[in-house]
């Protein structure tokens, strides 16, 4: 790990792995997690492991406010993070990429899709989560809220299954970047959304109704029907490298030995290919 500073002033820890396969061969995962999470769990780990077994390019970083930048949560917004997947996508990142993350994490891959079309390749959602501010106002919020945000400009927001601490100007950014809200996401590349069915943070239909917003029809909503928001668990984890996996074709795939599938077994050194 390595620590970077954005452009937006704060440092965090990063972790970027380049591709090894030849560069009209490969892209470079960018994951980024969820509000209040980190990039450390199962989920990141696990594509890490995929991105290195398929000598494909992997990124993943603390979101500003997060982790080793926690102190400095308050002063975030939805716009902080946005600038740093963009510098990253836009600036930092060579090459082909495929964006994904898990809720918040799903949320600004979308944007980043949105905002470099033909950099992007593909985008995974593990729970995305766009537009969440908004929905979890209209669910929680009550008229103490109201006070104590008006108070304190902060409010603890509590879900089935987490505790977030939002300020204001957090609510007023979630409003500036509405995704749902419009007829057409304007993202025509592959897209793969994996949602649980037992999601208490989440309403599962989210994934549906992003899908049936994409602009592209190489769109796919695959549901976990025991699965919660976390989307940990051995059969989540199983769908996620199929997932990354079903990449494979965005990029046409060669090698010495010609046409191959995607993450067929390679057997260079007995064969001496170079």
């Amino acid at each position: 790990m390595q620590k970077i500073t954005f452009k937006n002033g704060h440092t965090t820890l990063c972790e970027y792995i380049k591709p090894t396969a030849p560069k009209t061969q490969s892209f470079t995962v960018v994951y980024t997690h969820g509000f209040c999470s980190d990039p450390f769990g199962r989920k990141p780990e696990d594509v890490k492991k995929w991105c290195i077994e398929h000598r494909q390019g992997f990124f993943r970083h603390e979101l500003a406010g997060h982790g080793s930048d926690k102190p400095r949560f308050e002063e975030t917004t939805l716009n902080t993070y946005k600038s740093q997947i963009f510098e990253i996508v836009g600036e930092i990142v060579e090459g082909d990429v495929i964006v994904g993350g898990a809720s918040l994490g799903g949320w600004l891959s979308l944007m980043a899709a949105c905002r470099y079309p033909d950099k992007v390749k593909g985008m995974f959602g593990l729970a995305a989560a766009p537009d969440f501010l908004k929905k979890y106002i209209e669910a929680y919020f009550q008229p103490e809220h109201k006070e104590l945000l008006a108070k304190y400009g902060k409010v603890e927001f509590p879900t089935n299954d987490f505790t977030y601490v939002i300020t204001q100007q957090m609510i007023e950014s979630g409003y500036e970047n509405l995704m749902l809200d419009k007829e057409v996401i304007p993202y025509a590349g592959k897209v793969r959304l994996l949602q649980g069915m037992k999601d208490a943070a989440l309403d599962w239909r989210t994934a549906p109704l992003i899908a049936s917003k994409l602009a592209g029809q190489d769109v796919k909503v695959i549901l976990m029907k025991d699965s919660d928001h976390r989307l940990s668990s051995d059969a989540d984890i199983a769908e996620l490298r199929r997932i990354l996996g079903d990449f494979g074709d965005v990029l046409k795939v060669m090698d010495c030995h010609g046409d191959m599938p995607y993450g067929a077994p390679r057997n260079d050194e007995k064969d001496g290919c170079l």
